[in-house]
């Protein structure tokens, strides 16, 4: 009875192979041919013609309008800006007019965006915004910024 018992799976891994293979060729029944593709189509006109000039990048803004929240970090951070918070400095060299505190902002100050930074301005800045000190809010203030 073991015996039986171990050679059972073996019986029934035979059988379903046999079923799964199929009996097209044995029943007599013929397979169909695979269906030929269509040729390929010929196109015929002139192609489109090729610009010469790629279109312009769009121009990046000059001036930027300060909205509730703001901080110098966060407007340098912005792509259309600098894209690196640590050109903070930029801004605050290129709108000391304007801003005594870079910690202090209003909301609708226009701040202008230096655009003809050279490499070595942007290194100087990056090592000034590293040794300003972080900004600590007063004790108390509440300061609630919807997230954008």
């Amino acid at each position: 009875m073991y015996k039986v018992v171990k050679l059972l799976p073996w019986v029934a891994v035979v059988v379903a192979l046999a079923f799964l293979s199929g009996c097209a060729s044995i029943c007599g029944v013929e397979e169909k041919p695979a269906p030929v593709p269509p040729p390929p189509k010929k196109w015929e006109g002139v192609p489109a013609p090729v610009t010469e000039k790629p279109a312009p990048a769009p121009a990046l803004p000059t001036t930027y309008t300060v909205e509730k929240c703001d901080d110098l970090w966060s407007i340098s951070a912005k792509p259309q800006i600098y894209n690196d918070p640590w050109l903070w400095w930029l801004l605050y060299k290129g709108n000391t007019d304007k801003i005594k505190d870079p910690n202090k902002l209003t909301p609708g100050m226009v701040i202008k965006i230096p655009r003809d930074a050279t490499d070595a301005q942007k290194a100087d800045a990056r090592k000034n915004s590293k040794k300003f000190p972080k900004y600590v809010p007063p004790a108390g203030a509440k300061r609630y910024c919807p997230p954008k």
